[in-house]
């Protein structure tokens, strides 16, 4: 079975261990996938992530990354992810310029673009006055 959108994947993979209430979750490496976690845990989504580089861990040349979940509330019982969704598809790519990159939840959430900046918010692309491809919201 071939993976055709695996960041998509790793949203989903992230949804569906918050349902569970799961600590962590293990998906395939990528260094957009990297980019992505990094600006995920400045934006304060997820508590960290790790690569894991144990023969155990690889399958062939691609080894896992483990993102540590984020929950809030007095008994940590909300997840600190309340949506993620993929914007651009592998059928449909979503390009913005500068001046029409989009408000998630009237500013509360985040938009995750990539742009010749590399993977940015809105909120910096704003500021550094850069458009690019929309990969995802998540607020």
């Amino acid at each position: 079975m071939s993976i055709t959108d695996p960041i998509a994947d790793m949203f989903s993979a992230i949804k569906n261990a918050q349902l569970v209430r799961k600590d962590y979750v293990d998906v395939p490496s990528s260094k957009l996938k990297e980019r992505i976690l990094d600006l995920l845990k400045r934006e304060g989504y997820i508590k960290d992530w790790e690569r894991l580089d144990g023969p155990e861990h690889r399958k062939g040349t691609q080894y896992k990354l483990r993102i540590w979940l984020k929950y809030l509330g007095p008994r940590n019982t909300k997840p600190a992810i309340r949506n993620i969704v993929k914007v651009s598809k592998p059928g449909r790519r979503i390009y913005v310029p500068a001046r029409l990159v989009p408000y998630v939840k009237r500013g509360l959430g985040t938009a995750i673009m990539s742009t010749d900046k590399g993977v940015i918010t809105d909120r910096e692309a704003r500021k550094l006055g850069v458009g690019g491809e929309v990969i995802g919201f998540v607020w």
